[in-house]
């Protein structure tokens, strides 16, 4: 059985850098070709993950190309799925926390990853990148 404070080793375990930003919310700096953060938040009986790919500029006139692109790409994922959060584009996958081990949670972590790297071009097309420090943060509290 897991718990919020069995979180730490996990991360620790990952070999990543990461950083508390709250009582129950981390961000993680993955090794990946762009520059995203994951953000990790617990809030029982959940863990939540998340990325800001990129806020929406505004001018984006094929919404039905975007929305094609996103669940064409959700078909390549396992544990993580793009959504629109507000103007953002956001990836995010949960885990109930109570039978998280470190494999499920690396899973997740590999998976959001591989996303970044093998999407990230795919999609900047249709937006600007988010600000990394604030928006990973945001998602991160907001979506648990």
């Amino acid at each position: 059985m897991s718990s919020v404070e069995d979180l730490d080793s996990f991360f620790i375990q990952t070999g990543l850098q990461y950083e508390q930003i709250g009582k129950s919310t981390w961000v993680i700096t993955p090794d990946s070709a762009h520059p995203a953060q994951i953000g990790v938040s617990a809030d029982p009986p959940v863990v939540v993950f998340s990325i800001v790919m990129f806020t929406l500029g505004g001018q984006e006139e094929d919404h039905e190309g975007l929305f094609r692109c996103l669940l064409e790409l959700n078909a390549e994922l396992l544990h993580s799925s793009y959504s629109l959060q507000g103007d953002r584009v956001v990836l995010s996958g949960a885990q109930q926390l109570e039978n998280l081990d470190f494999n499920e949670f690396q899973a997740m972590i590999d998976d959001m990853c591989m996303a970044l790297d093998n999407h990230w071009d795919k999609l900047a097309t249709w937006g600007r990148p988010a600000s990394q420090s604030q928006d990973t943060g945001a998602a991160a509290e907001g979506s648990a």
